[in-house]
């Protein structure tokens, strides 16, 4: 079972949603109109439950979803539905996105770059987003920093994270400071009618020195375009910054 099959159910009630439907309903939108990117085609990298993307979609976006998790995609099919929404979504691994010159924009949010263990599967993202796009077009994507991971994630090594009257949900987490690997253990607790179904998912992230990641991107031939600690506030980043948040672009080959 891919991460998230089993998780996905949890996730797409969860506080999870609030982070996507604050960056569709303003912070992007925003974002986009101050710093002049206009976009048609919208490709969001590991999508989830889809509702990024179906948001963008009733912002008038034609938006394609793509994540590795067979639930996560049914689910934003299912919200697209229910919304009245058009939206793409598809079965894909983001190391292996098959798009060519497809889009104006691309997105990937809520630190999925960070599943990303070794840098050539982090290498190949870019890469392929590189593809994906046509030229001038961008990629907006955050992740978690090192500091985010070391030290914000390991404040509660075990906590609730979420609860309702039919489910509990907890965390435990450890963190390999020889590697920068943040390791999560998602427990759920889940009625089934008279009986409680147990879940448990294994979730690990990478931490990447922020100029190791310029440096990938450099290399791809992406133009570095903006970094914030902040997407919302336009920040800097700080050392003790948790997320880090690039705007890169695709030049437009010279005549």
């Amino acid at each position: 079972m891919a991460i998230y099959d089993g998780f996905a159910q949890i996730y797409q009630r969860g506080p999870y949603l609030r982070f996507s439907q604050l960056l569709a309903e303003s912070v992007l939108p925003e974002y986009l109109a101050e710093v002049g990117i206009e976009a048609k085609d919208l490709l969001d990298i590991a999508c989830g439950e889809g509702s990024f993307a179906v948001a963008m979609s009733k912002l008038g976006y034609l938006v394609t979803g793509i994540d590795q998790s067979q639930q996560m995609i049914d689910f934003g099919r299912e919200r697209a539905k229910a919304e009245k929404a058009l939206v793409n979504f598809q079965v894909e691994d983001m190391r292996s996105i098959s798009f060519n010159e497809s889009f104006d924009l691309v997105t990937c949010f809520f630190d999925s770059m960070n599943y990303m263990l070794m840098i050539q599967d982090l290498q190949d993202v870019f890469e392929n987003t590189y593809q994906a796009l046509r030229p001038g077009g961008y990629f907006i994507f955050d992740m978690n920093t090192i500091y985010g991971l070391a030290v914000n994630w390991m404040r509660e090594e075990t906590y609730i994270h979420d609860e309702a009257d039919d489910f509990l949900e907890i965390h435990q987490q450890s963190y390999d400071y020889e590697n920068q690997v943040a390791t999560m253990l998602v427990t759920i607790f889940i009625q089934r009618g008279h009986l409680w179904e147990r879940i448990e998912e294994t979730h690990r992230e990478r931490g990447y020195p922020i100029a190791d990641i310029q440096f990938l991107l450099s290399e791809i031939g992406f133009e570095i375009a903006g970094m914030y600690g902040s997407l919302k506030n336009r920040s800097e980043v700080q050392i003790t910054s948790p997320r880090v948040w690039f705007t890169v672009r695709k030049p437009v080959p010279e005549t």
